[in-house]
Parts: structure tokens; C-alpha cells; sequence
């Protein structure tokens, strides 16, 4: 099935080359070749003749007295007319006969006449061109005028050689009238043109003779026309699109039965295990390719799976900043709400990073980063859950390494914590370690190479189990200790490390645990970033109400925003989708738009280009909100005309922050005082214990904030007012204040670290 659609793809592939390269050869070929011509001269005379209007025969009935004779030279025909006064309209004509005097031959298809001519006598210079139609519904052979007279007066210029466009041909309007043509038979035939005249048409300046020299008269056209030749190239590429379309549906038709037919093959296999190594990997193979689509699938339903967090976890942190109207039993189950949002988040995160990964599309963000307090607030969260299962915990920093260096600090973070987490997770008695160690010298300049070492004393792996942990949504370990993992985290850090320029090598074995270990360069840098104090919660803001409209097809959304808006003090309004936000423009007079990026209807990018084109509302600031917040979507919005782009599920706090610097809002915060005391009565526990708080108060982990708190009322009874103040606050779910409560106790010693590391770079 496989070669076979590829083979159609191939073939497609070619046809649509040639039809791409057929279509320019023939509009080049149709634009300077495809011509035709008639030609009319001494070596094509086409019966030459002439005629004056002394001839009376085929209802001629002018009755002069003009003569005209006829030489023929190798090189042209001279005609010499002597013009009478006898007749009213004296001519003399130069005819050549064109095929059958009835069917003459078809001259619809030539746009250009070519002459060769020079005239010679007094007067005015000029000539008429007669193409002679015999129609059988007005022309009989008995009257030579019954012809349609189309013709094309000629002003002979001084030189010989020009040109005139077949379309300036037109039907004679005395022919009209004498044989009562209707209007709607009064255009020009060619089809059926039996002579070509050339006639004087000189009617005062009678008694001279005129002389006539005619070399050439050629009619020029193309075999096919531009418009003929575009309806047969269009009518070809809609038959190629729809042959191309039914293909399509015969191979997506074929697809799945071919999917139908392997998953019967793969039971069949798996059942009788009678197959051929050869079959084995053949069959591996197609269940990668199965589980890369899907990790694609997933991914793309991971879309509709934060459209609905947004609103769950929006709405937990909404209810929790009304602290005084909640009880300890709401206050809890509040706090379970986030933390299983955040925690369904994670999984979908992992999900999107393997499926970023896979595609090639996952980049990391490196920023400077003080090594030892990275690495000693991994530690401190990790030795919390270690001694929660009485496993002993080791942590070395190996002398010799720079201070600060340039990482991406989230994704080493995930996989630090993934393999520790395993390594805590796999062990039941022994000790878990952490090593940083110096590995061979890196060839970059300003660079060192680090070894990060994960050790513990678990259950430990077979060879067969070792070939498969790394792989997507595997979990190697007996059923009873899956609870609690994806089988993503292992894949996803082995390829995050990868993307860092190293590669996780693990050694293992039943009963006697497992080391994983990775070495990345990573460039030295200059100085880590200060840590900047936690924002105080925002209550509202000064100056006049500002009117915010917020635009999302989801119900729920539109809720949670309005609610955490009017609480903040702005007058909001909601749109479903695009048209419902632009007819609402001009009544409501919004200050800023939220706008969703994906909508039925219009969607956001379309609706915020179609606002910045709108006369007075093209400087408005508008806030794109997505769940897919990539780079590419973020350009998306940016080239539509977003100011900002947030992400789903919504940080309200980034939200405020946004609109106040959209808007040059400034807010009004609230200071919280979750329990009467004095901070300066309270025994704070070590640097580290508070650096460990602070990281798990940035991630939002309540849960595990209540477990360090309970930890620490262990280790010294002295500590157990500072940790019943964290349980409270924790247990609350009051982040914002836990956050800030524990600033003020590392702030100092915060800013004496910083200024320690930076006097030892110089």
C-alpha cells in the first residue's frame, strides 16, 4: 500500500510538472508562435482583376465612365485608373477572388491586415478595403452587392509598409439600410469572404488618372486564440484537480482498509509469534508510524482540551482571591481544583513537547543562570519527597565549575526532576544522589562541559527494558508503580538533551538500581539575573472606568474573563465571535479588545486586520489569546495587528499586566494579611529551606508547599509558627500572598548572594 501511494504521488507529481511546463510552452508558443497567414500578391494572386463602375453586371448599375487596367510585374500589382465625372460615386476596384463564390473561406480567426502599397494621384490618399461575406440569408450571385460589404478605409500614409488591427473592420451602414438588416444581424462576418477589394475612394478629384501599386496583402492571425486557448488550459487543470481529488478519496478509501487490514496482521502476529525477524521489524516499523500519528492526533486535541482549563483553572484562581468569603472546606477543594488543572496541564504540555519534538519544531530559550541555586532548589524539593518514603538523599556540587552559566533553566529543569522523580519513584529502600561533575574540557571558547549524574539504589532494569524506557508511553516497571506517569517523560527528556547537544546513557540492573547520566556544554556567562519580588495581588486601578471588550466563542471563557475584569473595576462587554465584535464596536467604544484566536464565524487574526482598517479603531490595543501559543501563531497574530499575545489557560496576573501597559493603568494592590503576628517573632528557617519555598511558590504547588511546611516542623519545633503559617496560607490556596510572605524573608539574603557572586566575577 505504501509503494503503491507513493508511486501515485510520484506520478501525480510528474503531471503536474507537465502540466505546469505544458501551459508556459503553449502561452509562449500561442504569444510569438501559432500564426497563420493569408497572403495576397504576384506570387498568391488569387485571381486578380479589375473593375470600374462602367461595368454594369450582377446589379451594378452605376453607369461611369472610369477606366481601369491591370499590370501584373513579378513584384506587384498596378492598377491605373483613369476617375470620370459620369457617375455619382466614380471608382475603380483591384479584386481577388477567394475560393468558392458561395463558401469563400473563413477569415474570422486573422486580427491583423499587413500592407504594401503605394498610391499615386491628386487629392486625398485614400483607399477602401472591402471583405466581400456572401450569407445566404441576404446574398444572392445575381447581385453583387447583396454581399455584406464589411470594409476598412485606408488613408495610404507616405510610407508603403503598415499595418491595420482587423477589429477597425466594419460593416458598410449604406448596406445596412438598403437591405434592412436588423440590429441584431449588424456586426461583421468573415466566415464566408469570397473576394477582397481594394476600391478608390476618391469622389471629387475626378479627371486624373490614379495609380494604384499593391505588393502585398497579408492577413495575420493566430491558429488558436489567447481566450480559446486559457478555456481549454483551465478545462484541463479542472479535469487533472478532480481526477487528482478522486485519487485522493480512493487512497484515503484505501488507507483505511489497508489500517483495518494491519491491525488484523499485528494480532495475527502477536498471537502465533510465528513470524520471521523480518516481519518483526517490518511490524515495529508500522507501529511508530502509528504511534507518530498518533502523537500528532494528540496534539492536536490538546487545543480542545486547554480551551475547557482555561476556564477551570481561570476560575479557581478568580474564586480564590475572595479569601474572606471562603471556608477552609471551599479553600481546600478550591486548591485540589487548581492543582489537578495544573496537573492535567502538565500531561498536555508533555504531550505537545514530544509532538514539537518529533516535528523539529521545539527551541529552547538558554538565559544566564546562577548554577548552585539552580541546582540547590532541586535538591531541597527533591529530598522533601525522598525522606517521605525514608530514602536517604545525597546532593554534590563538584568544585571547579563556573558560578553562572547560559541555559534554558525550564527544560533542564524538567529533566533533572523527571529523573529524580523516577529514581524517588523506583525506590523503595537505599538513597537517591544528584552529581554535578566537570566532564572533558569543551573546544568552545567560553564554554564548559558539565556531567549530571542521577543515581539510586532501586529495582533496576533488564537489557529488554533498557531498550524500550525511552521510547513514547512506554513504562517498563511492574503495573502497581505506574500510577502517576504518562511514559512520556523519559522520551521527552532524552530528546530535550539532545536538543542541549548530549544524549542520556543509563546503566542498570535488576535489584542493584540505576544511574542516569547526560553531559551538555553549556557557554559560562557573565552574571545570572536578579529575582524579581512577586507582584502584589491587583484590586483595581486609578483614574477613569476603561471599557474592555472580550471576544471568544466558548461561554465559559467569556464568564471567567468578564468576572476577573469587572472585579478588577473595568466596564466589560462579550462577542461570541468576529461579527459580533465588529458590530459592537461602535456602540460599546471599547478601550482595549481580548480577542481568541480561534472562532467559527471569523476568527481573530481576520477580525483584528478587518479592525486596524476601520476608520478610528485602528490604534486600539488588542490582546490575542490562543491555546496554541508557538512562535508561528504569535507571528500570525503580530502580522494581523495584535499588540499581545497570551496564552490559554489565561495567568491573570500576565493579563493585568498586559492591559496596564497597554493601557498606562496604574493599579491598586492589595496587601495581604492572612494571620495577625509579627514577621520579626518568627524563626525563619536556613537560606536554602527558603530558596526551596520560593521555587515551589513560583510553581504554584500547594501541596507540596504544605508538605515542605510539615517537614520543617520536624526538623526544629522552633520552626513550627513560620510553617504553620505556610499550612495556612498554602491550605488557603492564597498564592500570591505565600509568594510574597516568603520574599520577605529571602529578599535580604537574596540580594547578599548576588552581590557575593557579582564581586567574584570581578
Amino acid at each position: 500500500m505504501t509503494q503503491w501511494l507513493s508511486r501515485s504521488t510520484r506520478i501525480g507529481y510528474v503531471l503536474v510538472i507537465l502540466l505546469v511546463v505544458a501551459t508556459a510552452i503553449l502561452l509562449v508558443w500561442q504569444h510569438f508562435g501559432m500564426t497563420r497567414t493569408l497572403e495576397i500578391s504576384p506570387q498568391h494572386p488569387h485571381g486578380a482583376r479589375v473593375t470600374d463602375d462602367r461595368d454594369n453586371t450582377r446589379g451594378n448599375s452605376a453607369n461611369g465612365n472610369s477606366v481601369a487596367s491591370l499590370t501584373v510585374t513579378k513584384d506587384a500589382f498596378v492598377m491605373r485608373c483613369y476617375l470620370g465625372a459620369a457617375a455619382t460615386y466614380p471608382f475603380c476596384k483591384l479584386q481577388f477572388q477567394m475560393g468558392d463564390p458561395v463558401q469563400g473561406i473563413d477569415m474570422s480567426g486573422y486580427d491583423t491586415i499587413a500592407f504594401d502599397l503605394r498610391y499615386t494621384g491628386r487629392g486625398w490618399h485614400v483607399l477602401k478595403l472591402h471583405l466581400m461575406n456572401f450569407e445566404p440569408e441576404f446574398s444572392t450571385l445575381e447581385d453583387w452587392n447583396s454581399q455584406r460589404f464589411n470594409e476598412l478605409l485606408i488613408n495610404v500614409p507616405a510610407q508603403p509598409e503598415f499595418t491595420a488591427p482587423m477589429n477597425a473592420v466594419r460593416t458598410a451602414d449604406w448596406w445596412h439600410f438598403s437591405r434592412q438588416i436588423p440590429l441584431s444581424k449588424s456586426y461583421v462576418r468573415l466566415d464566408h469572404v469570397t473576394t477582397v477589394e481594394l476600391a478608390t475612394d476618391n469622389y471629387q478629384d475626378t479627371g486624373q488618372v490614379v495609380t494604384v501599386e499593391l505588393r502585398k496583402i497579408e492577413f495575420r492571425g493566430k491558429w488558436i486564440s489567447r481566450a480559446t486557448l486559457m478555456t481549454w488550459l483551465v478545462f484541463v487543470w479542472i479535469v487533472c484537480g478532480v481526477i487528482g481529488l478522486s485519487l485522493g478519496l480512493l487512497h484515503y478509501r484505501s488507507g483505511l482498509r489497508a489500517n483495518k487490514t494491519r491491525v488484523e496482521q499485528l494480532a495475527a502476529i502477536d498471537r502465533e509469534r510465528k513470524e520471521a525477524e523480518a516481519a518483526r521489524e517490518t511490524a515495529l516499523a508500522e507501529a511508530v508510524a502509528l504511534a507518530r500519528q498518533r502523537s500528532q492526533f494528540l496534539a492536536q486535541m490538546s487545543h480542545e482540551l486547554r480551551t475547557p482549563l482555561n476556564a477551570i483553572i481561570g476560575y479557581a484562581d478568580l474564586l480564590g482571591r475572595d479569601r474572606d468569603h471562603l471556608s477552609e472546606r471551599l479553600a481546600s477543594g478550591l486548591a485540589t481544583i487548581h492543582e489537578s488543572g495544573q496537573h492535567l496541564l502538565t500531561l498536555i504540555n508533555d504531550i505537545l513537547d514530544l509532538a514539537r519534538v518529533e516535528a523539529g519544531k521545539m527551541v529552547l530559550h538558554p538565559a544566564a543562570v546562577h548554577l548552585e541555586t539552580f541546582l540547590q532548589v532541586l535538591a531541597n524539593i527533591m529530598r522533601v519527597k525522598a525522606e517521605e518514603k525514608g530514602l536517604g538523599f545525597s546532593y554534590e556540587l563538584a568544585p571547579g565549575l563556573p558560578a553562572a552559566v547560559t541555559i534554558d533553566e525550564t527544560r533542564l529543569r524538567q529533566v533533572l526532576l523527571n529523573l529524580l522523580g523516577n529514581a524517588v519513584k523506583f525506590t523503595d529502600t537505599g538513597k537517591v544522589s544528584l552529581r554535578v561533575l566537570p566532564a572533558a574540557p569543551s573546544s568552545a571558547p567560553d564554554s564548559a562541559r558539565l556531567r549530571f549524574e542521577v543515581a539510586d539504589s532501586g529495582i533496576g532494569m533488564d537489557t529488554q527494558q533498557l531498550g524500550r524506557i525511552f521510547q513514547p508511553f512506554e513504562q517498563v516497571a511492574a503495573a502497581q508503580r505506574r500510577e502517576g506517569g504518562t511514559g512520556l517523560g523519559l522520551a521527552i527528556s532524552q530528546q530535550l538533551v539532545q536538543l542541549m547537544g548530549g544524549h542520556i546513557d543509563v546503566v542498570s540492573a535488576p535489584g542493584k538500581g540505576s544511574t542516569f547520566s547526560f553531559e551538555i556544554d553549556v557557554p559560562v556567562a557573565a552574571a545570572a539575573p536578579v529575582v524579581v519580588a512577586p507582584h502584589d495581588t491587583v484590586i483595581g486601578y486609578e483614574g477613569e472606568r476603561k471599557r474592555v471588550l472580550v471576544v471568544d466563542d466558548v461561554p465559559q471563557n467569556r464568564a471567567m474573563l468578564q468576572d476577573l475584569l469587572q472585579e478588577t473595576g473595568f466596564l466589560v462587554a462579550a462577542a461570541a465571535n468576529g461579527l459580533e465584535c465588529l458590530v459592537l464596536l461602535d456602540s460599546f467604544k471599547p478601550d482595549l479588545i481580548l480577542m481568541d484566536v480561534m472562532m467559527p464565524v471569523m476568527d481573530g487574526n481576520e477580525t483584528t486586520r478587518q479592525i486596524r482598517h476601520m476608520p478610528g479603531w485602528g490604534n486600539v490595543p488588542i490582546i490575542a489569546v490562543t491555546a496554541s501559543a508557538s512562535p508561528d501563531d504569535e507571528r500570525k497574530s503580530r502580522d494581523a495587528g495584535a499588540d499581545a499575545l497570551i496564552a490559554k489557560p489565561v495567568d491573570h496576573d500576565l493579563l493585568l499586566r498586559t492591559i496596564g501597559r497597554l493601557l498606562a493603568l496604574q493599579w491598586i494592590a492589595g496587601h495581604p494579611a492572612p494571620e495577625a503576628g509579627d514577621d520579626a517573632a518568627l524563626t525563619v528557617p536556613p537560606a536554602d529551606e527558603i530558596e526551596a519555598l520560593w521555587q515551589l511558590a513560583q510553581i504554584g504547588s500547594m501541596r507540596e508547599i504544605r508538605e515542605r511546611a510539615a517537614y520543617l516542623r520536624g526538623l526544629d519545633p522552633a520552626y513550627a509558627p513560620f510553617a504553620n503559617r505556610l499550612d495556612t496560607l498554602a491550605q488557603g490556596y492564597h498564592s500570591k500572598q505565600l509568594a510574597a510572605f516568603v520574599a520577605r524573608f529571602r529578599t535580604g539574603d537574596a540580594a547578599r548572594r548576588q552581590d557575593d557572586f557579582q564581586s567574584m566575577r570581578t
